[in-house]
């Protein structure tokens, strides 16, 4: 039980402060407080996100939240642009099922990139959003700069304050697959956001 706190916590947790040099926490590279950090019986990170799907899923359906390839961007999980590279492919999401259509066409790809950092136990390279038509979509947009065009196919790095971005007239799974291979073999130039 905290010191002051009217319930017992009933998982393992950690006060804020500086964690000793060998603890678990030094580990997971906490960045920030609130961090919720989901851990399977083995100690392995389940999800980093555990505080965005608390937001998402407040009744906690899909506990204990494994990633999911491929996102639809939202206010809750726009937070994750700023994490590493992403591939965002806006679409226009007024046309009915145009979102999910881009999630299919892109869940292989993010699979397959998934699978193989995972089985070198490194951390994928990427993250894989889905973006419709919404202020949040139009925020990033503005943001980095980016045409209203739809489907757009991009990588952002916010870190790196860098953006790639495939003009095609139709985005399908080679054109996602080739550009997203040649991000990782940095073949592609980078535009400033």
């Amino acid at each position: 039980k905290w010191q002051g706190s009217p319930v017992a916590v009933q998982w393992l947790s950690l006060e804020s402060g500086p964690a000793p040099p060998d603890s678990q926490a030094s580990s997971l590279s906490l960045a920030g407080i609130p961090t919720l950090i989901v851990l399977d019986p083995q100690g392995e990170v389940i999800t980093r996100q555990g505080r965005v799907e608390v937001l998402n899923d407040e009744d906690c359906r899909e506990f204990p939240w494994h990633p999911k390839p491929v996102l639809e961007l939202s206010d809750s999980n726009a937070v994750q642009l700023n994490e590493g590279p992403c591939l965002v492919l806006f679409v226009d999401s007024e046309d009915d099922g145009e979102s999910e259509a881009a999630k299919q066409l892109i869940q292989p790809i993010a699979e397959k990139i998934i699978a193989k950092y995972k089985a070198k136990e490194e951390e994928a390279p990427l993250l894989f959003f889905v973006a419709g038509e919404d202020d949040m979509t139009d925020s990033l947009r503005d943001y980095t700069n980016l045409p209203e065009a739809a489907p757009l196919l991009t990588i952002l790095d916010m870190s790196a304050r860098a953006k790639y971005v495939m003009d095609v007239e139709e985005i399908t799974p080679a054109i996602v697959e080739a550009f997203v291979n040649d991000f990782l073999a940095e073949k592609l130039k980078p535009e400033p956001i």
